[in-house]
C-alpha cells in the first residue's frame, strides 16, 4: 500500500487532502541545513482505522505551513507515504559548492570541477524523492520499491531491528558508491512524533557508502524517529537551466524499542 502526495501542480491521489497553504518542499536553504529534510508523520504506529497527519519539516520551514495531508489506514500491514517534487534551481559560490560535493561523496562532479582552470559557481537544479513508513507487519510491502527515480529501499521492516540494511536504486537499478547518512530525532513521551516547537537540530549519526550491490547496513538501535538521506548528481542535460542535476532521496520511520545488550 502506498499513498503518493501530489507534486506541486500535480494530481491528488487516494484519500489525501492537502491544505491550501503548502510548504514548498524544495525551498532554497543553506546546504548544511538542507540535509535535514524530513517527510514526517504525527504517528508511525496508528491503530487500524486511525489517521495520521503528514508533515514536511526542513530548516527554515514556517511552523504554520508544515501539514501536508491527513490520511487513514485500514490494515496493519504497513504503508508508504511518498512525495516527489519538481526541480528547483540553486546557485552556490564555487568554494561552497565544492565543499557540498565533498561532504556528499560526489566524486565525479568534484573531479570535473577540479579540472577547471578557473573555479565557477555551482549551478544546480535538484528535486526531492521522500518516503515515510507507516509501521506494519508486511515485510514484502516494506521492501517493494514505490518507483521513485532515486529510492532508498529497506530490505526488512524499518524500525523492527537494530540494524537496517537498505538498497539504493537509481532509475530502478542498484547504485554503488553512494553515501547514505542517518539522523535521529527523539520521540515524545507517548511514542508519537514530537511537535515542531519541541524538535531540535540533531547531528548526523552515521554515513555509510553503498557496496557493489548498491546496499548498506545502518545502525538504528536507539528509539526515535529516523531519517536516511542520500544525494545523487549527474550533468544537467539542459545547460541553460543548470550545470548539474541532483536527486535527494530520504526515508523516515520510527523505532520504539532499544535492543537489549547481549549477555556477557
Amino acid at each position: 500500500m502506498s499513498v503518493r502526495l501530489p507534486r506541486r501542480g500535480g494530481m491528488l491521489l487516494a484519500r489525501v487532502r492537502v491544505p491550501l497553504a503548502i510548504l514548498v518542499m524544495c525551498g532554497v536553504v543553506p546546504c548544511a541545513q538542507a540535509h535535514q529534510y524530513w517527510l514526517t508523520l504525527t504517528d508511525y504506529t496508528p491503530p487500524a482505522g486511525g489517521g495520521v497527519e503528514v508533515h514536511a519539516l526542513a530548516a527554515m520551514a514556517p511552523e504554520d505551513d508544515i501539514t501536508w495531508a491527513h490520511q487513514s489506514y485500514f490494515d496493519r500491514g504497513g504503508a508508504w507515504v511518498q512525495y516527489q517534487s519538481n526541480f528547483a534551481n540553486i546557485e552556490l559560490p564555487a568554494a561552497e559548492f565544492d565543499t557540498y560535493l565533498s561532504d556528499e561523496g560526489l566524486a565525479e562532479p568534484r573531479a570535473v570541477r577540479q579540472r577547471m582552470a578557473t573555479p565557477v559557481a555551482g549551478r544546480e537544479r535538484y528535486r526531492r524523492c521522500a518516503k515515510a513508513w507507516v509501521a506494519g507487519t508486511d515485510a514484502r510491502r516494506a521492501a517493494k520499491p514505490v518507483g521513485q527515480p532515486r529510492e532508498i529501499v529497506p530490505l526488512s521492516l524499518p524500525g523492527a531491528l537494530p540494524q537496517l540494511r537498505v538498497r539504493l536504486l537509481w532509475q530502478g537499478k542498484p547504485l554503488a558508491g553512494a553515501i547514505v547518512k542517518t539522523w535521529r530525532q527523539p520521540l515524545a513521551a507517548d511514542g508519537r512524533t514530537r511537535a515542531l516547537a519541541d524538535r531540535d537540530s540533531v547531528a548526523r549519526v552515521e554515513a555509510v557508502r553503498t557496496d557493489a550491490r548498491g546496499e548498506a547496513s545502518l545502525g538504528v538501535n536507539e528509539p526515535g524517529e529516523w531519517m536516511l538521506n542520500v544525494v545523487h548528481m549527474v550533468p544537467c542535460a539542459d545547460t541553460t537551466a543548470a550545470d548539474w542535476e541532483s536527486t535527494w532521496a530520504s526515508l523516515t520511520f520510527a523505532r520504539h524499542e532499544r535492543a537489549a545488550a547481549a549477555p556477557r
